[in-house]
């Protein structure tokens, strides 16, 4: 039944988004708040922390905006949230501090974890460095602020954090977990010898069962009925992965948004020699991520579509039909806006910008030439990743989907199938993740029997984008010219 809903609750970094989303899958109505930020006098510039109560508030207003049409009860509550946001509590429950994704406080404290123990955190937990996970952040308020630091009597997420102001029961998802520095990944149980290694306190909650429900909603006036189940659905680009169908071993997911991530999905945790990447937990039992992000591009998209189309009140759509309109490989221009293959051992600021061919009196580049150098560049980003993550995992991916805000681009969805040389699966809605977190809860409340089951008719239902032969083979030079000027 079409009315038949889930409320899922997407908490990013600027944001939080709340959906309804309908047992056929649709997205019948959204709603969002943007975060409130404290002032952190004390803190280093780069530093950021939610103010709870006020972010709890917005909730509250999303949540309240998003039923205000619709009589029919939710069948259950689903929660995802940002990757490596972290919340302290201390012995009461109360939130000492809660900080984003994009806290960067820990720079100092981050780097020199990482040049004494750097090994042990990225065999422990699959990610580094340690100033964007729990080690680093641990190491700053001990470092400069030991009155916090004395205080923490639980470290969560930012969604558990979420599940437990609905329900009053504080657990920690393995998804958002391991994506956070928290899990030891291998033994899939909290990092306790690592943190005890490092001289850092870190008391974890107990772990939730995979695809289970946390508890049933105990707070009052959210114009949902109490005991509705309440699902943490996990780290916000698993479930991506989900909403695309992407939930067998072997395949693997490009979420295209904010930031541009690919994940493998594979039957053991594989990390990188060179520690170039990730390696995480997916929320089904027996399977882990293999993870190359290229990191910065909607976010770089959009900057340019403002930039090359401030006169239009729609820049995306028309930097999307300038880049349709300009030729394959833009008559030479190249882009340079910040995606690239993964490499989290050589992090650091570069250069950026176009190149095209001069002297200008031979015709300078349009505005087309620009934004179809721009898709171009993100989608050999983007292969540079997926053969990178293929490299770790020893073996080729059998089948690639793609989701993400970015697929709202026709233009770029063609580019990259043709980059790609391959078959891609584009989701049906771009907000993969939304879709992803209501199949997941749909599963933990048994309405459906598992994931493969859950995702197997929306694979179906969803034809492939299909590479033109000519294009592919005309991009294969275009790109390998790419990749030399990352070197």
């Amino acid at each position: 039944m079409a009315d038949d809903l889930i409320l899922v609750l997407d908490a990013g970094s600027s944001s939080i988004r709340c959906h309804l989303v309908d047992s056929d899958l649709r997205i019948v109505r959204s709603a969002s708040r943007p975060w409130t930020y404290l002032e952190e006098p004390d803190a280093p510039e780069l530093a950021r922390a939610f103010d709870s109560n006020a972010c709890w508030q917005s909730v509250r207003a999303a949540i309240a905006e998003c039923l205000s049409d619709h009589s029919s009860p939710c069948q259950a509550i689903a929660v995802t949230s940002q990757r490596q946001s972290l919340a302290f509590l201390d012995e009461n429950l109360e939130v000492i501090h809660i900080g984003p994704n994009t806290d960067l406080r820990a720079v100092f404290e981050g780097f020199a974890l990482d040049n004494r123990h750097g090994e042990l955190i990225y065999s422990t937990t699959g990610h580094w460095p340690a100033l964007m996970t729990a080690p680093g952040k641990l190491a700053w308020f001990r470092n400069n602020n030991p009155r916090v630091y004395d205080r923490i009597a639980y470290v969560t997420t930012l969604a558990d954090w979420l599940t437990f102001k609905f329900t009053g029961n504080l657990a920690s998802e393995p998804t958002l977990a391991a994506e956070s520095g928290l899990l030891d990944i291998t033994r899939l149980s909290p990092a306790s010898d690592m943190f005890s290694e490092l001289d850092l306190r870190c008391p974890i909650p107990d772990m939730l069962k995979p695809i289970s429900v946390c508890g049933a909603l105990s707070e009052p006036g959210l114009a949902i009925p109490e005991g509705v189940p309440v699902v943490t659905a996990g780290a916000d680009t698993q479930c991506g992965l989900v909403g695309m169908g992407v939930v067998n071993a072997g395949s693997a997911g490009i979420v295209a948004g904010w930031s541009a991530t690919v994940q493998l999905l594979t039957s053991a945790p594989i990390l990188s020699p060179a520690m170039k990447t990730w390696a995480g937990v997916f929320q089904r039992p027996g399977l882990w991520t293999v993870e190359s992000n290229a990191g910065d591009m909607g976010n770089a998209l959009q900057w340019l579509a403002d930039l090359l189309f401030p006169e239009t009140t729609d820049p995306y759509r028309a930097l999307n039909e300038a880049a349709g309109s300009a030729p394959l490989g833009s008559d030479g221009v190249s882009a340079y806006l910040g995606p690239q293959a993964m490499d989290v051992s050589a992090l650091g600021m570069r250069a950026g910008g176009f190149a095209f061919p001069v002297p200008m009196t031979l015709g300078g580049p349009t505005r087309g030439h620009l934004a179809r150098a721009a898709l171009e560049s993100f989608a050999y980003a983007l292969r540079a990743n997926l053969e990178q993550a293929e490299e770790v995992a020893g073996f080729n991916a059998h089948s690639v989907a793609l989701g993400g805000g970015m697929t709202r681009s026709p233009a770029f969805n063609r580019v990259l199938t043709d980059v790609l040389g391959r078959e891609v699966a584009l989701s049906p809605h771009p907000d993969a993740t939304a879709i992803g977190a209501a199949l997941i809860a749909r599963t933990a409340i048994g309405q459906l029997p598992s994931l493969p089951q859950a995702t197997a008719r929306r694979s179906r239902d969803n034809p492939p984008l299909t590479p033109n032969p000519q294009n592919a083979a005309e991009y294969q030079d275009h790109y390998h010219a790419w990749l030399e000027t990352q070197r």
